[in-house]
């Protein structure tokens, strides 16, 4: 959960010395074992080189999906054809591979069978013979070793750190709530980055089994750590927070980031006290730091 990822340097450095040599091919595809941040590299490192998410684009199955249907494969088509925002280059994420219908692979495979200049198409897949033999003969595997001891620590503790400082330290509240607190937290960064809120997100939002501690705690903790950022008082980050807060700090004053904490606050409450749409009071916040 911090801004580094854990166990990627060498990947990072092999790709990046690839692409500044003109060498990196069209289509990779990162094969690992499920859970240690291939997806979250694949964005980290598309970013570095595009320096605007508005250049990549995500492909991922919908919240209450088991597969990524074709429909989201024939959005690439679109996003290729628009102009790039800030890089000459534009990245297309598949997370992931393994959960593509057939339909939706037979269309990929027609992508990547015609590449485009600077258009770069990065697989993540944890299973390899999930991915149809086709796709992978038209791709530079690249493996991700498992997580060392040491790796697997580093991140764990990082984790209770997080979990330590949004339940303020409250063992009952991170165990209950810990798995839910972390993936709004880091839903709700991305969306902000992506300037577009997680469908994900909404959809958890609405659910009427799901607790309303984790929106109202997950805002506060952000508007609190949101506001010592623009105080001058650097923390230690968790997930993308570093990005999000030097990305409101370039187009928002202090002034206007308290004004709008303090109104997402007054509306929080409002909703919890008399019952509004969470979903929409979610959406309502989202939109004060994207659009103001």
């Amino acid at each position: 959960m911090n801004t580094k990822l854990i166990g990627f340097d060498s990947t990072k450095s092999n790709l990046l010395a690839s692409y500044q040599n003109n060498k990196l091919p069209h289509a990779i595809l990162i094969l690992g074992k499920k859970g240690i941040g291939k997806a979250t590299f694949a964005r980290d490192f598309a970013m570095q080189i595009t320096k605007s998410n508005s250049d990549i684009l995500v492909v991922e199955k919908e919240a209450e999906k088991r597969e990524i249907g074709v429909e989201k494969i024939r959005n690439i088509k679109d996003f290729v054809n628009q102009t790039s925002a800030f890089s000459e280059d534009k990245f297309i994420i598949i997370d992931s591979a393994c959960e593509l219908t057939r339909s939706a692979a037979n269309s990929l495979l027609k992508i990547l069978e015609e590449p485009r200049p600077n258009n770069f198409i990065v697989l993540v897949a944890h299973n390899l013979h999930r991915v149809l033999p086709t796709i992978r003969s038209r791709c530079r595997i690249v493996r991700i070793s498992d997580l060392s001891h040491e790796d697997f620590v580093k991140i764990v503790k990082n984790d209770a750190d997080f979990l330590a400082e949004i339940c303020d330290n409250s063992p009952a509240t991170a165990l209950s709530l810990g798995a839910d607190l972390s993936r709004f937290y880091a839903l709700f960064l991305r969306s902000i980055l992506n300037q577009k809120i997680s469908e994900e997100l909404l959809k958890k939002v609405a659910d009427k089994n799901y607790s309303s501690q984790i929106t109202e705690k997950s805002c506060e903790f952000f508007f609190s750590r949101l506001m010592k950022f623009f105080c001058g008082v650097e923390p230690k980050f968790f997930f993308e927070e570093e990005k999000v807060f030097l990305t409101l700090k370039q187009k928002l004053s202090a002034e206007k980031i308290f004004k709008i904490c303090d109104e997402s606050l007054l509306l929080l409450n409002k909703t919890q006290s008399l019952h509004l749409d969470k979903k929409l009071t979610l959406i309502n916040i989202f939109n004060h730091f994207v659009n103001d």
